[in-house]
């Protein structure tokens, strides 16, 4: 290999690793978005869910004595809303992650950022690289031949 091959190759290496680390910071700006996401979500379905739970002791507070059963009947509807409050965050939170995963693909498509294949690529040419020096470190060095003086 010659020292221009060499350079070339570590150059490469460098700039493959500039594009690996550039997409895993990337990556990780997404997964925070989510995680913004579901926390924004969780947010609205608690003050939703608050203000129900705020009326809903207001009108028992009112009608305590005069309504028997209604309590049960709150109850069931409060559970009811939990569990429409529990599915719509779900479904919201998955729309969202949906959403955000293919508006980031298409911008780093855009941008020219390589995709998994390509980052896929990468890795397996970093792997066979790393494979070649390893057995080069491995391989034994030639020893010197030394002849024998005549006398």
């Amino acid at each position: 290999m010659t020292a221009a091959s060499a350079a070339e190759t570590r150059d490469s290496d460098s700039k493959a690793r500039s594009v690996v680390d550039s997409t895993v910071g990337a990556v990780h700006k997404v997964a925070l978005a989510g995680a913004g996401v579901a926390g924004e979500a969780v947010d609205a379905g608690s003050k939703v869910f608050d203000r129900l739970v705020a009326r809903g002791e207001k009108v028992e507070s009112r009608g305590r004595e005069s309504i028997s059963g209604w309590r049960d009947k709150a109850e069931v509807k409060v559970k009811q809303v939990r569990s429409a409050a529990g599915k719509g965050f779900e479904q919201t939170k998955a729309k969202a992650r949906t959403g955000i995963d293919e508006h980031l693909e298409r911008r780093l498509e855009k941008l020219g950022v390589p995709g998994k294949a390509d980052l896929e690529a990468v890795i397996e040419r970093l792997s066979a690289i790393e494979a070649r020096l390893e057995a080069l470190e491995k391989k034994p060095k030639p020893r010197r031949r030394t002849t024998k003086k005549k006398e």
